[in-house]
């Protein structure tokens, strides 16, 4: 499952990173292996997340489609 298949208000870690070699850099270099995530906000074409309690950023689809996620269910 990757970040953009999940819902608002979905939580998980971030289990892998695909894609080209300078944005699985790019994500691997802001620390986002094996943290947690929480999607606050989704849109057509984005995504608002928090990132463990490190930050928040809004993530474009074509990215968000390239993070790997491992969804917490209840």
């Amino acid at each position: 499952m990757t970040l953009f298949d999940c819902n608002t208000e979905s939580a998980g870690v971030v289990g892998a990173i695909r894609g080209d070699l300078e944005t699985h850099r790019r994500l691997v270099d802001m620390g986002l292996l094996g943290v947690e995530y929480l999607v606050r906000a989704k849109k057509k074409q984005s995504l608002l997340s928090d990132f463990g309690s490190q930050f928040s950023a809004v993530v474009q689809s074509s990215v968000a489609e390239q993070i790997e996620v491992i969804e917490n269910r209840p």
